[in-house]
């Protein structure tokens, strides 16, 4: 639907399959937990897990202009600012590390880890909000937190009003 999960440059462009399971844990159930804003889907996995969003939303039309408005994107739209932290692992809290990122394929691979703060990776960006037909519509912009706006943004367009 929104084509090849690889890149030119052989990282993931949707979702990290080079990040596996832990092997010798046998897991019931398999589900994805929230996804932090400036990585590809799964950049940590494991038994546990902790993400904190953080936005600060500006309603622009209700904030500068004193006057109803009919029409409800107008009236809704905001634009946000946001910072993103979690981190993934397995077992008891002592496990938990920042996550590391993996490029190339076997046997000739690169792990780095991956931006943040402390053992938590960490994204950043800002987006815009809006009902359109009914239907509340967001759109980010999101980096990793490695540099002030370094690297490539990932877009996220959604529906829904949580994070």
């Amino acid at each position: 639907m929104f084509g090849d999960n690889y890149k030119s440059d052989g990282s993931y462009q949707y979702f990290n399959q080079a990040n596996k399971p832990a092997p010798d844990i046998d897991y019931a159930f398999q589900s994805l937990a929230l996804n932090l804003r400036g990585f590809t889907q799964n950049v940590a996995n494991g038994n546990n897990a902790v993400t904190l969003n953080s936005e600060l939303r500006l309603p622009i039309y209700t904030t500068f202009f004193n006057r109803p408005v009919n029409n409800a994107f107008l009236r809704n739209f905001q634009i946000t600012q946001f910072i993103d932290l979690g981190s993934a692992w397995n077992g008891a809290y002592k496990g938990i590390s920042r996550p590391s990122s993996s490029y190339g394929i076997p046997p000739v691979q690169i792990n780095t880890k991956v931006g943040g703060v402390g053992p938590f990776a960490g994204g950043y960006g800002f987006g815009a909000r809006s009902t359109l037909l009914g239907y509340f519509l967001k759109l980010d912009v999101a980096w990793e937190m490695n540099g002030f706006f370094r690297g490539k943004p990932i877009y996220y367009f959604c529906m829904g009003l949580d994070f």
